[in-house]
């Protein structure tokens, strides 16, 4: 686990981390998309800090956040592109600089940042920092999950009835959404649910075996570009609905499910194709 590439995100994790624990409870807060939809300067702060870091190692390579490109460097790069004096790089790094925002706000110590690198549709490494509780989950094609240093799995548990899921919610929902319905669905047949408010650490809990299994709808790509490398090569299995691997390139992604390979399946058959 030391390609440059991971160095990296380990680097940027760690200074955006600190940025996060240092605004804590000092933030002011605005609307985004909707009145439930979040942002503070700490979001703001932490991604300009990653961003640094990212094109400081390769300025060449692309680069999407949740909170827009919000450097110099993507500009001169996609100027450099567009002029044909630099062909544009097949490399690109996602970005969530807090993943949580609205239990960071209320000081819930629930969050994260996740950082992702992409080549092509194919993402190659990927990382999720909690620095409240000091925890680095990171992944690299083909090299197995790690948290701090030790390396992870999906559980063993096979039955519903044993387990632990996590659901994730968009900041809207209604009595009639999908999300509703599926929750629903899961209520009477799982052994207990958490709705944490942070799909990157759901992603990173159920790698790491915490959450047996979970599902979303909904995301962007800075919500699970990380996360799906670690539940990959932490063992498990990550799709779409319709069984289709994540495609992070192609706009949001309506849904999603994680699980070790037989519990995914009672998840789909019992839960989501229910709906």
């Amino acid at each position: 686990m030391n390609s440059h590439y991971l160095s990296i995100c380990e680097k940027a994790s760690y200074a955006a981390g600190a940025v996060l624990r240092e605004k804590l409870g000092s933030v002011t807060v605005r609307s985004k998309s909707n009145r439930f939809d979040l942002v503070t300067e700490a979001d703001i702060a932490a991604q300009k800090i990653i961003e640094q870091i990212i094109f400081d190692a390769f300025p060449e390579h692309q680069f999407i956040g949740e909170e827009g490109n919000l450097t110099q460097s993507q500009t001169k790069t996609q100027s450099r592109t567009q002029s044909g004096n630099t062909p544009k790089s097949n490399f690109t790094w996602i970005v969530d600089p807090l993943d949580g925002t609205t239990n960071y706000v209320h000081g819930l110590p629930f969050f994260a940042t996740s950082i992702a690198l992409v080549q092509n549709n194919s993402i190659i490494c990927g990382a999720i920092y909690n620095p409240i509780t000091n925890e680095y989950f990171c992944a690299e094609r083909g090299q197995g999950a790690f948290l701090n240093g030790q390396q992870i799995h999906v559980s063993s548990c096979c039955s519903l009835e044993e387990a632990l899921v996590s659901v994730g919610f968009p900041t809207l929902i209604s009595p009639e959404s999908l999300e509703v319905q599926l929750f629903l669905n899961a209520c009477h047949q799982c052994q207990s649910i958490r709705r944490t408010g942070s799909t990157a650490l759901n992603l990173a809990y159920i790698a790491s075996g915490r959450f047996d299994a979970g599902w979303a709808c909904k995301c962007h790509a800075w919500d699970i570009a990380a996360g799906v490398i670690l539940v990959n090569e932490a063992g498990g299995k990550i799709t779409q609905p319709d069984g289709q691997p994540i495609n992070i390139n192609s706009g949001p992604t309506p849904f999603c499910a994680a699980a070790n390979e037989n519990l995914y399946k009672l998840v789909i058959k019992n839960i989501i194709d229910r709906k």
